[in-house]
């Protein structure tokens, strides 16, 4: 049947951009504006990600520690997928196949259906939308509870910043975050400091040689409850990434485990609404009744 690794891919262009969203995952392995790269393509389209590239992390982002959780008065084990380190990594949806909806010129949408699985007894649909505009690039992510009781819910999405004619040191980012999410040896999270004077500050200036796989948090926000974060690459081009009211926290990884050529070679920043081990903490998780949804919106700009 000469079927891709991720399926089916779906292309949409507006003017001179143009973005692919794969059958897999309904991820984002492409956006570019006049050829030049705003999210790291890697290894190619139809080929399989690398490091969670463009990927939706729902019903939960980041890890869940031991993949072990309590909801009401049930314990729940989940799969582990982070085996290295022994916890369950963002989601279950992100090698589900998505059904295209609507295919236009400039838009996309499609729609999977999530049922129980081990460690998760909750029945969701998710639609994800990817639009291309005068804007940039746009996406909605909307989560429906079909199942019969209350549902927790978390998403965020995984896209790699590109920096065209240099690395993650040459990077200059800005992130209006006052609070970052400190971590063991195992990347679970122990402790919530705040960002001023230390290295998870980034306040416009290069990144240098940071390593950080960390969340950001206490986000600053604009009039209509937006967030912005902004990266600045060699060529001098501002991607801009932007999130709606429901994204609380950043996930910054500066690409230290990547393989060969691409380690520190792009820039990972992922719109979270809730932070790390949110099943745990219950930290900004959602609770969805039935029928209830809920919707994370994000963009990015090329200025």
């Amino acid at each position: 049947m000469n079927v891709s690794p991720v399926g089916r891919l779906f292309e949409i262009v507006h003017g001179d951009q143009r973005a692919v969203i794969t059958e897999s995952g309904a991820s984002l392995r492409a956006y570019e504006v006049a050829r030049r790269p705003v999210v790291e393509p890697f290894d190619g389209l139809d080929t399989a990600p690398l490091g969670c590239q463009g990927e939706i992390l729902a019903p939960w982002p980041n890890r869940v520690v031991d993949g072990s959780w309590t909801w009401g008065q049930t314990r729940h084990q989940l799969w582990i997928t982070e085996p290295e380190r022994g916890h369950a990594l963002h989601g279950l949806v992100r090698t589900l196949a998505w059904t295209p909806v609507t295919l236009e010129p400039h838009r996309v949408d499609l729609e999977t259906t999530l049922l129980a699985h081990p460690g998760w007894p909750f029945p969701l649909r998710l639609e994800v939308s990817y639009d291309l505009g005068p804007a940039g690039l746009a996406s909605r992510l909307t989560a429906t509870n079909i199942g019969r009781t209350s549902c927790p819910y978390g998403a965020a999405t995984h896209p790699y910043l590109a920096i065209p004619g240099g690395t993650v040191d040459d990077a200059v980012l800005e992130i209006r975050a006052s609070t970052w999410l400190a971590t063991d040896d195992r990347l679970a999270p122990t402790e919530l400091r705040a960002t001023a004077g230390t290295p998870y500050e980034f306040s416009g200036e290069p990144v240098g040689s940071r390593q950080v796989d960390n969340a950001l948090t206490d986000l600053e926000r604009g009039p209509d409850g937006r967030v912005e974060a902004r990266l600045t690459a060699p060529d001098r081009r501002t991607t801009v990434m932007w999130g709606n009211s429901e994204v609380r926290w950043w996930q910054l990884y500066t690409g230290d485990a990547l393989p060969g050529r691409w380690r520190r070679g792009a820039l990972a920043l992922e719109p979270m609404t809730c932070g790390p081990n949110a099943l745990n903490t219950g930290g900004d998780l959602v609770v969805l009744e039935p029928g209830e949804r809920h919707r994370l919106s994000w963009g990015l700009r090329l200025d």
